[in-house]
């Protein structure tokens, strides 16, 4: 699936996606804050090589409007505003168990340090790649569906 960030203005972008079947979806969005949360599930869900989260249902056909998967947003929320600064994957990998095992909450399989630190690095640089890409202009990603 192609994934198209196209900044409009200093406060929009336009999100589209183009699935392997022709089919496409397109929105107006508040760029400050849906823009970060996007490239989080993208970074998170390319790096893990995720089939069930945001963009797998994009994939198979989902609205924009759907819901990921809780285990995956549960992962996605904490990360977002980590990755605004420095932090040590190990370090957060070791608190995200902490919590699951509080609440009882089991904890994802594929939550590891490893995929951490691919998914800031992931991330990151989306982000510059977003700073790079001029008003008028479309970042385009590639969304390799799992299954």
């Amino acid at each position: 699936m192609i994934v198209r960030f196209t900044r409009l203005n200093p406060t929009h972008h336009r999100f589209e996606i183009v699935r392997d079947d022709g089919s496409r979806e397109s929105r107006e969005l508040e760029t400050r804050s849906l823009l970060a949360h996007d490239l989080v599930h993208f970074a998170l869900e390319s790096e893990g090589r995720l089939s069930h989260g945001f963009y797998g249902a994009l994939a198979r056909g989902a609205a924009y409007e759907t819901e990921a998967a809780m285990e995956i947003e549960y992962v996605v929320g904490p990360l977002q505003g980590l990755l605004k600064g420095d932090f040590d994957p190990p370090a957060f990998v070791e608190r995200f168990r902490a919590v699951r095992e509080n609440t009882e909450a089991r904890m994802p399989e594929w939550l590891t340090a490893d995929l951490i630190a691919r998914v800031r690095d992931r991330y990151r640089r989306l982000q510059g790649q977003w700073r790079a890409t001029p008003f008028g202009e479309t970042m385009e990603l590639r969304f390799e569906r799992i299954g």
